[in-house]
């Protein structure tokens, strides 16, 4: 029979052997968090700006108003390059000009302003490279990380927290849109920081058992942590308005006795966004009534159950599993993926299995505050879809309702840190791994320069060269505009895919040119063509008349991202 000492010794060993393998675990996580900094500094400058970062440029620069792209006759790139820059100014009175000019701009724009005018800061400091303009939004998603991580201790202690900043940082979606020129990684810093100094507010804080509620100046410096971001976020998306509902529910769930102290600071947030909304807002709405329907669903009662539940399950698998890839699923031409959408079931049984296994476990509090931050934002979203009769959820691969992807992490990582038990380390490790690979696939395995290509041709030789794109839509446009060579200057011809062939006619009647990069979007967005058929007759006319008067020399294939990235590149000489 074992004496006490040697029970007590050899329950002290497994303690600490316990202690010395969870250290090693927190180590592990610590350098998942690494590997997400890494990537996200490692592809800052191996990925073109896509076609809504081109336009989140025009915007910066306060040039939007001044873009007027001739009708159907070339153009020279250096008469437009200068519309991705910062305009020449003389004094401070012409910075404020150009400051309102980007006010103006945004006016015709679907989104608030306060990306376009943190990234006309950012320009005027480092420039419009694409490292540079990436670097901005990188340097968002690391203060996010950071605040993620107290957000994270505060709910489910420092291990949780560590979980939850680890897998955040390695989120497939989130680190896409880290290294995207619009406002989506904005959003889930504001998110981040507000969340985390709420649960301060409130004092609620399990990786110390001592923590009160702060008093004092500590006290309004959290309560100006919630409202300024909570501001700033609806300055950013307007949809950032589902977080202050999760907000207000944390807020009920978490510390009800104070409910108006708290109503109070959130309600400063939203005051301090009414300037805008009184002005701003309405001009947005009476200019870009067609945003709404372009949301809109249409069909019967099933129908519309249908398209709702593919969106939810899509939405759910991009965010917590596969991130931009569904971008690359087939049919290319169309925003519902039918494997997207079969994955997303199985992620929502995912997320259900997390659930049942918290409340198992009778982490209630945890269960509840999760569920508040990400479920409840999410499914309040899809009932507003499917009262309104539109497909918000859906729009853009989920990117649109955003705010909730931190939430639905959460619930994963606290999934792990209370319901897993001996299983927590290797799920959390395998879980990990499935992000770095996903990661890898989509940064490493899918190309990211048409452009780029089409560069390379343009400078292969010094002669006069004509670019024909069969587009005429923004982002084609300002990405040819932004990628083709100044000092080069070739000319520009972008039309219609019914009228390119009668205009390049007139260009080369026009002038002599010596090479002809007809470059043929796949979808070219404006005025495509209603069937197959016809859009292969436009093409073939424009192909029969460069073939009557060059030789083609060269032809490749250029695939992106998404369908907006396939383009044909012919060389005509």
């Amino acid at each position: 029979m074992n004496s006490p000492s040697l029970n007590a010794a050899s329950e002290a060993g497994k303690t600490s052997a316990l202690g010395r393998w969870d250290s090693v675990f927190q180590i592990g996580l610590q350098l998942c968090i690494a590997i997400g900094v890494g990537m996200r500094l490692l592809w800052l400058d191996k990925r073109e700006l896509w076609y809504d970062e081109v336009l989140s440029l025009l915007l910066s620069t306060g040039q939007k108003n001044a873009y007027r792209l001739p009708d159907d006759v070339p153009f020279a790139i250096k008469d437009f390059a200068p519309l991705l820059r910062i305009p020449p100014e003389k004094n401070v009175l012409d910075t404020v000009e150009t400051v309102k000019n980007l006010l103006k701009g945004n006016l015709s724009e679907p989104h608030p302003p306060l990306l376009y005018l943190s990234t006309h800061g950012w320009i005027r400091l480092f420039g419009t490279r694409e490292a540079a303009l990436h670097s901005l939004m990188v340097l968002m998603s690391l203060i996010t990380l950071v605040a993620a991580y107290f957000l994270g201790r505060r709910l489910l202690g420092r291990r949780g927290g560590l979980m939850f900043t680890a897998l955040l940082a390695l989120n497939p979606f989130f680190l896409s849109h880290s290294l995207d020129l619009r406002m989506y990684s904005p959003l889930l810093l504001w998110v981040s920081i507000s969340g985390a100094c709420l649960l301060a507010l409130m004092g609620i804080d399990k990786s110390d058992a001592t923590a009160s509620r702060p008093e004092g100046w500590p006290c309004w410096v959290l309560r100006a942590g919630v409202a300024l971001p909570l501001t700033a976020g609806l300055l950013t998306q307007y949809l950032f308005g589902y977080w202050f509902f999760a907000m207000i529910a944390l807020v009920l769930y978490l510390d009800r006795k104070r409910w108006f102290e708290h109503g109070l600071t959130i309600g400063a947030g939203f005051l301090l966004f009414m300037p805008w909304g009184l002005w701003g807002t309405l001009k947005q709405i009476n200019n870009r009534r067609d945003v709404l329907d372009r949301l809109s669903s249409d069909g019967g009662l099933l129908t519309t159950a249908l398209q709702h539940g593919k969106d939810l399950a899509q939405t759910l698998a991009n965010y917590l599993l596969i991130g931009h890839l569904s971008t690359s699923m087939q049919p290319l031409g169309e925003p519902i993926k039918p494997t997207a959408v079969a994955i997303g079931c199985g992620v929502i049984g995912f997320v259900v299995m997390c659930f049942i296994g918290i409340y198992r476990r009778r982490q209630y509090q945890v269960l509840i505050a999760c569920s508040l931050v990400g479920l409840f934002p999410l499914l309040l979203a899809l009932g507003v879809d499917i009262l309104g009769g539109k497909n918000t959820l859906g729009f853009g691969w989920g990117r649109a309702t955003i705010v909730v992807l931190p939430g639905c992490v959460l619930l994963v990582a606290a999934w792990l840190e209370v319901a897993t038990g001996r299983w927590r380390e290797i799920l959390t490790a395998g879980l990990l791994a499935v992000y770095i690979g996903v990661n890898v696939a989509d940064f490493g395995m899918r190309d990211r320069q048409m452009f780029h290509a089409l560069n390379t041709a343009l400078l292969a030789d010094d002669v006069p060269t004509l670019v024909v794109m069969n587009s005429r839509a923004w982002g084609h446009v300002q990405r040819l505009v932004y990628y083709l060579d100044e000092e080069a200057n070739p000319d520009v011809l972008a039309s219609d895919p019914a009228k390119v062939t009668k205009a390049l006619e007139a260009a080369l009647a026009a002038k002599d040119y010596r090479r002809v990069l007809w470059f043929r979007a796949n979808y070219p967005l404006w005025g495509q063509p209603e069937t197959e058929a016809e859009a292969e007759a436009f093409i073939a006319s424009t192909e029969q008349l460069l073939q009557d008067r060059y030789l083609l020399a060269a032809s490749q294939s250029l695939t992106g991202t998404m369908n907006l990235d396939s383009f044909e590149l012919q060389i005509y000489q």
